[in-house]
């Protein structure tokens, strides 16, 4: 009897793995298409040097195995766009037991003709909060709304007010899972999770309405 549960337990392993395996073909073959309807190139090997590239944005640099995958780039708007699923992984232990947590998350990175200077975006979160009860705070807008959202954070305090409009507010207000950093002239928008193709679309017309928003006279500045 044990013999047969094996057996069935070993079956039941192979047929995840296969599913698995044939999900993951069908998911390279869309991001493939995706890419190539645009131009872009497309590669869905792992990148592990994306971390010496872009190592001031704040996520980058957490855990282990650090690495990019699905990777799409090429020319985009007169600039240059580079998408891709970062990986992270995180191993707990409990006595003599370990555990491996993956994360990922999905990055569409616009690379435009001007100048951008250094600036993050993100969810306010428990830790901001106490923060800012000692002193600690971030910048602060006229919306009492996005304020109490985000956390903005940026050495040129006038840039930060430059780039974030009212109406800028207003989409990322609508855009509330997702963040967005400036860094080495990237725009990048963040969203936590595996790359879905349905939300790719969606993340690069975020991207381009947050740098639409910028006024003409702060982008002729920085050509």
């Amino acid at each position: 009897m044990p013999i047969v549960f094996i057996f069935f337990a070993i079956l039941i392993v192979c047929v995840i793995g296969y599913l698995s395996h044939q999900a993951e073909k069908k998911r390279r073959e869309a991001f493939r298409e995706f890419a190539n309807r645009r131009g872009w190139s497309y590669t869905h090997e792992r990148d592990y040097n994306f971390d010496d590239a872009f190592r001031s944005l704040p996520f980058v640099g957490q855990g282990n195995r650090r690495f990019l995958q699905h990777r799409m780039q090429g020319e985009h708007e007169g600039g240059r766009v580079w998408i891709g699923e970062y990986h992270y992984e995180v191993t707990t232990r409990n006595g003599k037991t370990s555990t491996t947590h993956h994360y990922y998350s999905t990055l569409v990175m616009l690379n435009p003709r001007y100048v951008l200077k250094d600036l993050s975006i993100r969810r306010e979160g428990l830790f901001d909060k106490m923060k800012a009860a000692f002193g600690w705070d971030d910048i602060d807008f006229a919306s009492a709304e996005f304020s109490r959202t985000f956390h903005v954070s940026a050495p040129d305090r006038d840039w930060a007010f430059a780039v974030i409009q009212p109406h800028t507010m207003e989409l990322m207000l609508r855009s509330r899972n997702v963040e967005f950093h400036m860094r080495n002239g990237w725009l990048v928008v963040r969203t936590k999770g595996s790359m879905k193709l349905e939300e790719l679309t969606d993340l690069i017309r975020t991207g381009e309405a947050v740098l639409e928003g910028i006024p003409e006279f702060v982008k002729e500045g920085g050509r």
